[in-house]
């Protein structure tokens, strides 16, 4: 057997130009496709975010809600001392909003605030990171 011997020729590979021009289409196509996704990848975390005030907001709510219900059994007004827990921020930071309403129809949903507190509705709007949260609580 003989060894063949293949002579040089230069039109195996790549030349010089070629790869130049590869990598500079592939940069523009990769700057473009970032540019594209950057929003996207940025605000990826705007819900969990959101998820995170939530459970923050919803936990302070659980509190109250714990705390009136042990009210209910050591108390002779539980709403007017529930209000004034709420109003002295015992919860944690956070805005609040209190007041005794009561409904002025049976279906049109429609409530006026009253001052008395011997009413059995309070409501209470605690808001805290730009998230509101209403709880009505009744003897």
């Amino acid at each position: 057997m003989k060894a063949e011997v293949h002579p040089f020729t230069p039109n195996c590979g790549f030349t010089l130009l070629e790869i130049i021009v590869t990598l500079t289409v592939a940069s523009v196509l990769g700057t473009v496709i970032f540019l594209y996704m950057n929003t996207s990848l940025t605000r990826s975390t705007e819900p969990i975010a959101r998820i995170q005030k939530t459970y923050s907001l919803n936990q302070i709510v659980e509190q109250i809600t714990a705390d009136y219900k042990k009210l209910l059994d050591t108390d002779s007004n539980p709403l007017a001392t529930l209000q004034g827990r709420i109003a002295g921020n015992t919860y944690g930071q956070y805005t609040q909003q209190t007041a005794f309403i009561t409904f002025s129809g049976p279906v049109s949903g429609l409530y006026s605030e009253i001052t008395n507190s011997g009413d059995r509705i309070l409501k209470v709007a605690i808001t805290l990171n730009n998230q509101t949260i209403t709880v009505l609580f009744t003897k």
